[in-house]
């Protein structure tokens, strides 16, 4: 297919013939049928944003596509405007509905005339690496099998989305990265947050990563902390090294180090309340700059405010 640049990022192709749907996932490849008479119209809009493929469907006809959307990466889609008779496996869906499908599943859908969807494909590591940095845990467990998800996303984040990828289609200019923005609302759809209470067990497997990489995050807790510097430390891959942490500890490794810097500052601020130093600096000494940010979790880990634990210390002295 021939694509024109479009003035934003996303690489843009009209659909004109039923071949052109064979990329209604980019680089898919499906078996594409043609369901109603006439001509054909819409496009495909595509960006490769760090290895990660995101592709939008705007699709003016009846057409049924079939196949493996890609066979090494995972393929999330969701339907931004989804009209009635659209089908995937041939039970009908609608718009919000989120498919998920594992590398080399098969997909078999039929849109109906002005269907409007998005999906992006990444490696499964590339998806749980995702997910960790926004503190959230997506490994295959939770994700589940091929199939549609049984939540839809919310009304008001899919008539978001579909507004950005409208402009996409439309070659308007962006406000904001329509990949981004969908990424990010589908992992916290799809994902879970780290349950706050620890399993731990004896070194062994992945205890012994996890066992090294606590010891490099206690050692330079009050330093700046990059993942790849953990995984180092410990002997394995990112990847790897965020199982671990999940199988283990049920978390990350930032949410993790987090955690710990918040137990020294609760330290600081209590042992020596009269000394004469903020919470500002103490939380800074132990590499949390963001005071507004940090007040958040140490009230949510804690069930109060630094200022109330500086506050009762006070009176305890």
């Amino acid at each position: 297919m021939q694509a024109s640049e479009s003035k934003n990022t996303w690489a843009k192709v009209p659909i004109s013939h039923i071949e052109d749907l064979r990329d209604a996932v980019l680089g898919a490849g499906l078996d594409a049928t043609q369901m109603s008479r006439g001509d054909l119209s819409g496009g495909i809009a595509f960006s490769d944003v760090d290895g990660m493929v995101f592709t939008s469907g705007l699709i003016g006809g009846r057409v049924a596509l079939s196949g493996p959307l890609s066979g090494e990466g995972v393929t999330i889609g969701v339907g931004l405007d989804l009209p009635a008779g659209t089908r995937h496996w041939l039970n009908e869906v609608e718009t919000g509905n989120v498919g998920v499908y594992l590398p080399g599943d098969a997909h078999d859908s039929i849109y109906a005339p002005g269907a409007l969807y998005a999906t992006v494909t990444l490696t499964p590591e590339r998806l749980e690496e995702e997910a960790a940095e926004l503190d959230l845990v997506l490994d295959q467990r939770t994700l589940g099998g091929t199939g549609v998800h049984p939540r839809k996303v919310s009304a008001e984040i899919s008539l978001a989305l579909r507004k950005q990828f409208q402009r996409v289609h439309a070659g308007s200019a962006l406000h904001a990265d329509p990949a981004r923005t969908m990424l990010d609302a589908l992992l916290c759809h799809l994902a879970r947050p780290p349950r706050r209470i620890n399993v731990g067990t004896r070194p062994g497997g992945y205890g012994r990563i996890v066992e090294r990489a606590r010891a490099y995050i206690s050692d330079n807790l009050s330093e700046p902390i990059l993942v790849d510097e953990i995984a180092r430390a410990a002997g394995t891959s990112r990847r790897t090294l965020f199982r671990a942490f999940a199988e283990i500890l049920d978390e990350t490794p930032k949410s993790y180090a987090r955690r710990l810097r918040l137990h020294r500052i609760r330290s600081d601020v209590a042992e020596d309340p009269e000394r004469n130093c903020t919470i500002a600096l103490i939380a800074n000494d132990w590499g949390m700059s963001d005071l507004g940010r940090m007040a958040g979790c140490y009230r949510e880990l804690f069930g109060e405010l630094p200022s109330t634990t500086l506050a009762k210390a006070r009176r305890l002295h």
